[in-house]
C-alpha cells in the first residue's frame, strides 16, 4: 500500500485513534509523517500539545513471481 495510499488508525497518547490518509502520497521507506497537535502535552502549558511523529516501516516481498514481476513492469513507467 506504500505506492497506492491507504486509511489506517494510529493510537494517541490520549487513547483516541486517529484516521490518517497516505491516499494522495507515495510513503517511501523511513518517511515520518508529522501530525500537529497529537503529541504529548507541553511541560508547562499541559493545554497544548505538541506533534505526533509517525514513523513508516515499509516492508517489500523477498521474492516475487514471473507473473508479478511482468505486471509490475507493465504498470511503471520506465526508469
Amino acid at each position: 500500500m506504500a505506492l497506492c495510499g491507504v486509511i489506517f488508525e494510529v493510537p494517541t497518547m490520549t487513547g483516541e485513534k486517529l484516521r490518517i490518509s497516505t491516499k494522495q502520497e507515495i510513503i517511501k521507506p523511513n518517511t515520518v509523517k508529522r501530525i500537529q497537535g497529537y503529541g504529548l502535552p507541553f511541560p508547562k502549558e499541559p493545554s497544548r500539545k505538541g506533534d505526533l511523529l509517525v514513523a513508516f516501516d515499509i516492508k517489500f516481498p523477498d521474492k516475487l513471481t514471473s507473473s508479478e514481476k511482468e505486471l509490475l513492469n507493465d504498470m511503471l513507467p520506465n526508469s
